[in-house]
């Protein structure tokens, strides 16, 4: 029978193996498990101290459960036992907190989904499901295209005015028709409030977020959009609002015109290929041209960016992916940059064209990317 001096050295040779990896075995692992299996770890000797914290385990009470198995034979006890401390040792070291590595959580894009709100207060998840839901005097269909609203041909006798809610969460996308014609496209972290019968010399409706219209021409009836700072006014056109900061609502025009009012009455006159800004703190309204691809490529599912500060294009990002962004300077924020990706394209794949040629690095752990600044 093996001597436990024996039996203590070579468990110490096939720990120090394991762990500290001999160099010219071939199936070592990579430096980077290695470190995360050592890192804590100078040397052998302050391993053999936590080893030794180990062996404090009690062993014997342990295995005295076992004299009731079939195992009889004394020398058999003696080596499990000798075997369990071992094993023991193994599991507390490997049990020890390990350094944070990044994990390979998959990143996905955005989908077609949205909350359907109706008046009543009841409400409902929707995607690219088939369902007709009959409301006061119209009928809400949903189907792989979107909403459509479709009022009855005897509106119902005037009463209360009834308004529905469309509202798209973070990582979302949804398109709707009005009751008029008008399409309606809403980007991720938007919302429409909306009637489904217009009456005849007003077509009004309220959103937050970014949202993009088609508005059927109708000279008698003008259409108007609410924001939570200002409102829009149009006869018919192609425009795309947007409020993800509250303070400073902005508004592109692609086609035909359209006023803008702010809440203490000034108002301009938008021309297509203008974009406003409205700062609602200081009341200063900015208009530029502007290639309007840039602020409504987004319907067509495309992110265009020109010459856009890193942290304005990773707040984009973070919506439509549904992902938590960390800057590790203020710095990296201003940094600008241009480029074009598809809505439904892997992030990591957009993420490596910023980082080639620059410094910068984005490390992702599950849904949070940290994005950082390489040493030069």
């Amino acid at each position: 029978m093996a001597h436990w001096d024996e039996i203590d050295e070579i468990a110490g040779k096939f720990l120090k193996k394991i762990l500290l990896r001999d160099e010219k075995d071939s199936n070592r692992s990579t430096p980077e498990e290695d470190h995360a299996l050592t890192g804590k770890y100078e040397n052998w000797d302050s391993l053999v101290k936590e080893s030794e914290k180990a062996l404090k385990y009690d062993a014997d009470k342990a295995f005295r459960k076992l004299r009731h198995l079939k195992y009889q034979r004394r020398q058999w006890i003696t080596y499990s036992s000798v075997a369990a401390s071992i094993i023991v040792m193994i599991s507390l070291f490997f049990l020890q907190e390990k350094p944070q590595i990044p994990t390979l959580t998959k990143i996905e894009p955005g989908n077609k989904k949205a909350t359907l709100i109706l008046s009543d207060g009841t409400s409902r998840d929707i995607r690219e499901s088939r369902e007709v839901i009959q409301v006061k005097d119209s009928k809400l269909q949903i189907d792989s295209s979107g909403l459509i609203v479709t009022p009855d041909s005897i509106p119902a006798k005037q009463g209360k005015i009834e308004y529905h809610t469309l509202s798209v969460p973070r990582g979302g996308e949804y398109n709707l028709t009005l009751s008029d014609g008008t399409q309606v496209w809403l980007n991720t972290e938007s919302e429409l409030h909306f009637r489904t019968h217009f009456d005849k010399h007003n077509r009004m409706v309220s959103c937050k977020g970014e949202v993009y219209f088609d508005v059927s021409h109708n000279p008698q009836a003008p259409f108007v959009v609410k924001l939570t700072q200002g409102e829009v006014t149009v006869l018919g056109t192609e425009f795309c609002t947007s409020d993800y900061n509250t303070d400073k609502p902005q508004v592109t025009l692609v086609e035909g015109k359209v006023r803008f009012n702010t809440q203490n009455g000034d108002s301009v006159v938008l021309t297509p290929s203008q974009h406003l800004v409205y700062d609602a703190i200081t009341n200063q309204l900015s208009i530029q041209k502007v290639d309007t691809r840039q602020y409504t490529a987004w319907k067509d599912n495309l992110f265009c960016f020109e010459d856009e500060t890193l942290e304005d294009i990773m707040s984009t990002l973070s919506r439509w992916y549904n992902i938590e962004i960390d800057f590790e300077s203020d710095e990296l924020k201003q940094r600008h940059f241009s480029g074009t990706i598809e809505k439904y394209a892997k992030i990591e794949s957009f993420l490596e064209l910023f980082e080639t040629g620059t410094n910068i690095k984005f490390d992702i752990y599950g849904h949070k990317i940290i994005i950082r600044q390489l040493n030069k």
